[in-house]
């Protein structure tokens, strides 16, 4: 009797009904939110005959939490590629969706969606906005990390500067020099070295000489790296984001904010000064090349737009260029053929350092960077957010050739690495590195390789890229006569920024000076 009556006080107090009025309330909004939206999607699909893509089977239907435990898990194993690329075998179709953390969201490697997110369907989709506010803490408003008119002024500005031959032409010098250094780094005497190291530290120096003009080996450099070495904080602060990327929760310590400050501080050191001397019309001397900072300063005056735009093109230009030379001769350790094939080519050069319009003209090199490329993307996957109510053009239906609806807000990625491994594209070899594939002219995947991406979004530095791989690939090649791999593992995705090699690059270089 006692509890019958304090359950009426209950429901007569006023709390109680304030509480289960708000909870009907919000149950019926989003019984009204769905409706409105199943109607939505039910007109847009006829008008468009869109069909639903498959779907992966998630062991919890609600949530989304056994594919966001098996993410963290084969993360954490260095594994997320090859499980990315199964769960499309695993579903049996190119294009699927899933449910993850509680949002719907699509995946495919349909070269025509991947044409329509990148380029035919441009507007519609953009950088997903927890990638951008995780990036902008570190690069800010700059091209990696903007969308929109931002996004286009950024790329109005950097392409003049970047996406021409001469320009790379010019840079020929900056990369012997640089690659001198590395070359003093290698021994001679058939021990075992880490290349992999070797080569971050030399994109590093190349990317900062060309686009600051400062040279971190000058004894100016190394004093002011006593106090803020900025490649140990380039390093700490990509691993920040790289770690945020993935787990978007709470504040930066003071010590992360701090690292992420110094590099702030020690670009805008450059900045500044490339400022003052462009206001007092300082004169480049005969015979010296004028950097991409010294460019930019002609056409903008806000140091921390500059600043954004130099980290950003700092990131990239270092850390794809030296991840794809780190996999390449993790491979040619193993591959004494290919090697062969390549000491054949250099050998044309008679000794002679290669130019720019020579290195294009050297096909099996050509070849072999496309076809590590191909198998060892350094950005294996990329992730947009519809903007407004579209479609992709394929990947619905039960044989996958209808469009499928894709609403406002929702996150579509797709992979590169599992992209670039379809056989019905490659062939049934698909997964083996032959360089020889890219002879057969029959041979044209289109959107279907995106080693840089495509579209409005393709990377400004590709050809950059490409000509410091093949440079010095050839230059090492010029060097020495062999390469022998010292680790028996195959190779294993480290992904940050971008995708390295986990155990790194364990060679030995033999010299044409030692005797085989």
């Amino acid at each position: 009797m006692e509890q019958s009556t304090a359950f009426q006080a209950l429901t007569q107090a006023p709390k109680f009904y304030v509480v289960l009025s708000t909870i009907a309330l919000l149950a019926l909004w989003k019984i009204q939110s769905w409706a409105v939206m199943h109607r939505r999607k039910s007109k847009f699909m006829r008008e468009h005959g869109c069909q639903d893509p498959a779907k992966y089977p998630n062991k919890d239907p609600i949530f989304g939490l056994d594919l966001l435990w098996d993410n963290y898990q084969s993360m954490r194993n260095h594994r997320i590629l090859p499980k990315m690329a199964g769960r499309f075998q695993k579903v049996g179709a190119n294009t699927y969706s899933f449910l993850l953390a509680g949002r719907h969201r699509l995946s495919t490697v349909e070269p025509e969606n991947v044409k329509a997110l990148l380029s035919t369907k441009f507007t519609s989709f953009m950088l997903p906005p927890r990638r951008t506010h995780v990036l902008k803490q570190f690069i800010g408003e700059s091209i990696f990390a903007s969308n929109g008119p931002q996004w286009q002024h950024s790329r109005a500005i950097i392409r003049p500067h970047l996406a021409k031959d001469s320009f790379i032409d010019s840079e020929m010098s900056r990369f012997e020099k640089h690659f001198g250094r590395l070359l003093s780094s290698i021994p001679r005497d058939r021990s075992t070295i880490d290349l992999q190291p070797l080569f971050f530290s030399f994109t590093m120096d190349a990317a900062i000489d060309m686009l600051t003009g400062k040279d971190l080996q000058s004894e100016e450099q190394r004093a002011l790296a006593k106090d803020d070495n900025i490649v140990e904080l380039f390093d700490d602060a990509q691993r920040l984001l790289a770690f945020r990327a993935i787990m978007p929760f709470g504040e930066m310590s003071a010590k992360e904010k701090g690292n992420i400050k110094r590099c702030h501080n020690w670009v805008d050191r450059c900045v500044v000064q490339a400022m003052q001397e462009h206001k007092l019309g300082k004169v480049v001397e005969a015979g010296e090349k004028r950097c991409f900072l010294q460019k930019l300063v002609t056409e903008m005056d806000d140091v921390v737009q500059i600043r954004s735009e130099l980290i950003a093109l700092l990131i990239a230009g270092r850390d794809t260029t030296a991840s794809t030379l780190s996999s390449l001769w993790f491979v040619l350790a193993k591959r004494p053929d290919v090697v062969a094939k390549l000491q054949a080519e250099v050998a044309e050069l008679n000794g002679e350092r290669p130019g720019f319009t020579r290195l294009k003209q050297m096909t099996y090199v050509q070849h072999t960077v496309r076809e590590v490329l191909r198998l060892y993307p350094p950005v294996p996957a990329a992730g947009f957010e519809a903007t407004e109510d579209t479609f992709l053009p394929v990947g619905g239906g039960a044989d996958g050739k209808s469009p499928i609806f894709v609403p406002k807000g929702q996150a579509i990625a797709y992979s590169v690495y599992a992209l670039h491994r379809r056989k019905d594209i490659y062939g049934p070899d698909a997964e083996m590195f032959r360089p020889e594939r890219w002879e057969d002219k029959s041979l044209r995947p289109g959107w279907g390789y995106l080693p840089f991406n495509g579209g409005p979004r393709a990377c400004l530095g590709q050809q950059f890229a490409l000509t410091e791989i093949a440079y010095t690939t050839v230059r090492l090649l010029q060097e020495f006569q062999a390469v022998e791999s010292r680790d028996d593992s195959p190779w294993q995705e480290n992904w940050m920024t971008s995708c390295s090699v986990l155990t790194g690059c364990q060679v030995s270089l033999i010299p044409y000076d030692d005797v085989v």
